[in-house]
């Protein structure tokens, strides 16, 4: 059976006066400001967020992580680990380059993303404590005796990860507002090249100010716990008692995965109308073409990967509607011009001219490569996502 879905919002970005939310797009940027489509990228920008269980806990059955993908719902005692796609007008780089700070914050059943760092505000990150990391060893059974479970102070700050590659793990709590239907809200805080110290970019934000430097990037993600069934079933192994009408944790279906890109395949049309098939590309992969030419490209994220799962109706009393996950890409470029922005099918198609746009400020892009980046999500918590370069040739 599958389980039932917190809907919402699932990643907000911030960037040079940009706001961005997958149910749509929200522009907004100091006065005069001339903001470029959101397709093209010209600085340093968070694209997506993936979120990996990367130690889950010690039992249960092996998942077979190859057929099904890696989760990105996990429960109370296991770590996930945050991948953030950071990208610039020529490459996807590094999370470290942001110099990234995490903090953490839990949401009550029902809320929208960001409402609690909201809550929060005023404030600023020398007044918020280190988040607590315990893990299922630590965990006294005896201190849960009468309901009592450990509190989660929010928001916290994560501590940050002792290597040099920028992502972050995370370790799911076990709390009230967990066992009752919550979710964690993780909020990435960075800056760009030259810009102000990510922490003068935490607290322009966390002290309620409207007005943010350019070169401060913050990006919002929904971290889902459960499948509720599962939570239930670990609680009940705790001794703890819950009110009747919740899911049985005798159905436990499976939680929340990751799509995938599975294969990216690339034609080139010549102005001439000529054409030429180069098959498979690697994700990061770069093939060479002439200005002018057409990018031709098919991804496919097989709808294998789409889910059930049960949203409630009226809070679940009055039932459950099964639904069935489904696909919506985002398509972005360094410099050209995208035949489309957006695509919904398991296998998606667009074309890429390379040719300089009205939007491009240069004739050429850098050092005469351009980039596309492909981002897939289900209409979860679901997301992946494929680079290509391309080598360009001017013409003649």
């Amino acid at each position: 059976m599958p389980r039932a879905a917190h809907l919402g919002p699932r990643i907000g970005l911030r960037r040079v006066g940009l706001l961005a939310a997958t149910a749509g797009t929200l522009l907004s940027g100091a006065c005069g400001d001339t903001l470029p489509p959101s397709r093209l990228i010209v600085s340093t920008r968070v694209l997506a967020m993936k979120m990996e269980v990367s130690e889950a806990l010690p039992f249960g059955d092996p998942e077979d992580t190859e057929e099904l993908g890696v989760r990105c719902q996990a429960l109370p005692f296991e770590t996930v680990q945050l991948s953030p796609m950071i990208v610039d007008a020529e490459d996807v780089q590094s999370p470290a380059i942001i110099d990234p700070l995490w903090i953490a914050c839990e949401l009550p059943p029902g809320q929208g993303l960001f409402a609690c760092t909201q809550g929060a505000i005023p404030t600023d990150l020398s007044a918020l404590p280190e988040c607590p990391q315990l893990t299922l060893f630590e965990l006294n059974p005896e201190e849960l005796q009468g309901g009592e479970l450990p509190e989660f102070p929010s928001p916290c700050i994560i501590r940050a990860n002792l290597n040099d590659d920028g992502l972050q793990e995370f370790t799911v709590p076990l709390s009230q507002n967990v066992l009752i239907g919550g979710d964690i809200e993780l909020v990435l805080f960075g800056h760009g090249p030259d810009g102000p110290s990510t922490s003068e970019c935490a607290n322009a934000l966390l002290r309620g100010e409207t007005e943010l430097d350019n070169l401060c990037i913050q990006a919002v993600q929904r971290l889902t716990i459960g499948p509720l069934e599962e939570l239930l079933a670990l609680a009940e192994g705790f001794g703890l008692d819950f009110p009747d009408g919740l899911p049985s944790s005798t159905e436990i279906p499976d939680g929340d995965r990751n799509p995938r890109v599975e294969s990216f395949t690339v034609e080139l049309e010549r102005p001439d109308g000529s054409s030429e098939s180069l098959g498979e590309i690697d994700n990061g992969g770069a093939i060479s073409a002439q200005e002018g030419d057409i990018v031709k490209i098919t991804a496919e994220a097989p709808e294998r990967f789409l889910q059930e799962y049960l949203v409630p109706i009226n809070g679940g009393a009055d039932g459950y509607d099964t639904r069935v996950e489904d696909y919506s890409g985002s398509w972005f470029i360094s410099w050209g011009e995208l035949l489309s922005g957006g695509s919904n099918d398991p296998v998606s198609k667009n074309e890429w001219t390379l040719m300089k746009s009205a939007d491009d400020e240069l004739a050429l892009p850098s050092n005469n490569r351009a980039t596309l980046h492909y981002v897939v999500r289900d209409n979860r918590q679901g997301v992946d996502w494929w680079t290509l370069h391309v080598d360009l040739t001017p013409t003649p």
